[in-house]
């Protein structure tokens, strides 16, 4: 396995678990104003301000729950990745991907639940 090819695959997990770090705290408290770059933007959460913060303060828990499955994955992709073991980091960094989209898609889910209901 290449290693450069390792390294491009952790680096992508990295930025998605860095964004979502950076938001989960924001959407929480809700200070993450609607905006046209980034969050969950469906029909019901982009029908109010007052949609937008319910449906992202409902999805805060499970967006951070994403971010420690991310740094989770990648600690253990760099460790196998140290020892050499570079199809078991691929592997782990695939896992890590798989429970970080897992997570966001769920938390889409319940914020547009939650931004229905406004």
């Amino acid at each position: 396995m290449d290693p450069v090819s390792v390294i491009a695959f952790i680096f992508g997990l990295l930025i998605i678990t860095l964004v979502a770090g950076f938001l989960a705290p924001m959407a929480r408290d809700r200070k993450l104003a609607r905006n046209a770059a980034i969050g969950i933007r469906t029909r019901h959460t982009l029908a109010s301000d007052d949609a937008w913060l319910a449906g992202h303060q409902q999805a805060a828990p499970l967006v951070a729950a994403a971010s420690w499955a991310g740094w989770a994955a990648l600690a253990i992709a760099a460790v196998l990745g140290a020892l050499g073991q570079l199809a078991l980091s691929f592997a782990a960094t695939g896992a890590g991907y798989l429970a970080v989209i897992t997570l966001l898609i769920v938390s889409a889910s319940h914020a547009n639940k939650a931004a229905r209901s406004i």
